[in-house]
């Protein structure tokens, strides 16, 4: 089963790269992966009544950086394959997720279940994003481990082992 279009959200850790990376393999060429990311509005605040910066500022900076790297992201990207499109929102994660998932009628949401905020005392008293969009998902979802990538790197060694030892 091949899958038109999926969503998926990108905060830059190892592990939403990963999640990236399963969704290539799900996607037929002719399809399309959005890659969103949501600038977290808590975050911004909390940087603003801390006097670290003014919510305004902090949110353009932010932002800013998201779309350079998310440029230079797409821009590595093979030619062939699925379209790769992007966007970036405020506000709370899994909210937006799960907001621009269904304005938007993706078929699927991908991501990881590691993001760069893991082991939060947040986490731990409310659940992860991961979590959040799994429980309230009108969609499928589909979760990538942050050992998704490690146990492929061990099946193709293995694969090359066996190959080598054939010929």
């Amino acid at each position: 089963m091949k899958i038109k279009d999926v969503l998926v959200p990108l905060d830059f850790s190892p592990n939403s790269l990963q999640a990236l990376e399963f969704a290539m393999s799900l996607v037929e060429p002719g399809g399309e992966i959005y890659l969103l990311h949501v600038l977290d509005s808590d975050f911004i605040a909390r940087l603003s009544e801390s006097g670290f910066s003014d919510a305004e500022s902090a949110t353009a900076k932010l932002r800013q950086e998201a779309e350079e790297r998310l440029q230079k992201f797409l821009s590595a990207q093979p030619e062939l394959g699925p379209r790769l499109d992007s966007m970036i929102v405020v506000g709370r994660p899994f909210a937006e997720i799960l907001r621009i998932a269904v304005d938007l009628d993706f078929e699927m949401i991908v991501l990881g279940t590691r993001g760069q905020r893991q082991g939060s005392i947040e986490e731990m008293l409310f659940g992860s994003t991961a979590e959040k969009v799994l429980r309230a998902a009108p969609i499928p979802v589909v979760c990538v481990p942050p050992t998704w990538g490690a146990r492929k790197e061990v099946t193709e060694a293995e694969s090359n082992k066996g190959a080598e030892r054939a010929g």
